[in-house]
């Protein structure tokens, strides 16, 4: 089987309908000085499994594929809460609801009655990127399979602070379908650089932003070497919704042109799992994507973890 053959073949994400600004948001910092790092405001939602359910069906249409043609369902949430789903039972022990999933919910609701279900935590941010990898790994392990779903949701509960490291952040879901056919992003590889030292976020907030830029540079050069490929070979870098000032330093950092820079139309904030596929689809709408382009995504995720992607636009990516 030819593992350069795989990619990704559809990409959904859904934002909750409800807007906030910053004025309105629980934050610490100036909003001024929050809207100056490209922040407006949060989307914010009450259901991450509602928010799934959305992209994942859409990801279904977007890929042309009927929910049995899945063969794996891989459900991605940075926080740990979102990977529990409340008993239906209004007698439920509390020792057994705690055994109750959202990714077999999920599998129930949109019926994908052939898939066989996992999941992945304890990436953070980067939580879509080592479940895209996973999933590229499962195809080609095992030439059986044809279609893996990945899909994330991060919701925070009610009343929650917004910002974190001055970072706005909203609730939303994204999912993408990874197969062998059909595909609009040819997989050319990945680098995962991990950091147990940073375990413990609160007591070591400071040292994480110290670390931030020369780990996401340490990173990203690793991918290109690993790949032989050359700075000045990416065509376009696709940002997440971290601060927006945040990745001309990086580029720099990396010997890419600032130019490759994906300039998005629009902002929604950081979304934990969705920001690059928000960002990506928006820029094959506008027409930004041609085939034989050469994509770079990267995503730091809390654990700590720094993921890169590099990926190559087909001749379906304007179909």
């Amino acid at each position: 089987m030819n593992a350069h053959r795989i990619g990704i073949r559809s990409i959904a994400t859904a934002l909750p309908e409800k807007f906030t600004s910053l004025e309105e948001l629980p934050i610490t910092s100036d909003a001024g000085t929050l809207r100056g790092f490209g922040f407006e405001g949060a989307f914010i939602g009450d259901d991450a499994a509602v928010l799934a359910g959305q992209a994942a069906k859409q990801a279904l249409v977007n890929a042309d594929l009927a929910a049995r043609e899945i063969d794996v369902l891989l459900w991605v949430s940075a926080l740990a809460e979102n990977h529990h789903r409340s008993s239906e039972s209004n007698n439920a022990p509390g020792l057994l609801d705690r055994f109750c999933y959202q990714a077999s919910w999920l599998q129930e609701e949109i019926g994908l009655d052939r898939a066989s279900v996992s999941a992945v935590a304890q990436q953070g941010c980067a939580g879509m990127f080592s479940a895209m990898r996973q999933a590229r790994a499962l195809l080609a392990a095992e030439p059986d399979l044809q279609h893996v779903m990945c899909v994330g949701a991060d919701v925070f509960p009610a009343g929650a602070q917004r910002e974190v490291l001055y970072n706005i952040v909203s609730d939303a879901a994204c999912a993408c379908v990874v197969s062998r056919e059909a595909i609009q992003y040819r997989w050319l590889g990945f680098n995962q650089v991990s950091k147990g030292y940073y375990w413990d976020v609160p007591l070591k907030q400071s040292e994480i932003i110290a670390a931030y830029f020369p780990s996401a540079a340490l990173t990203i050069r690793g991918l290109l070497r690993k790949l032989e490929v050359n700075a000045d070979d990416i065509d376009l870098v696709i940002p997440t919704g971290v601060n927006a000032s945040s990745w001309p330093v990086l580029l720099r950092m990396c010997g890419i042109c600032e130019d490759r820079l994906y300039q998005p139309q629009h902002r929604s904030g950081h979304t934990i799992s969705a920001d690059s596929f928000l960002m990506l689809e928006e820029a094959r709408r506008r027409g930004a994507l041609r085939p034989g382009m050469k994509l770079l995504i990267f995503a730091y995720g809390f654990g700590s973890s720094w993921f890169a992607i590099l990926l190559e636009t087909t001749d379906l990516i304007c179909a």
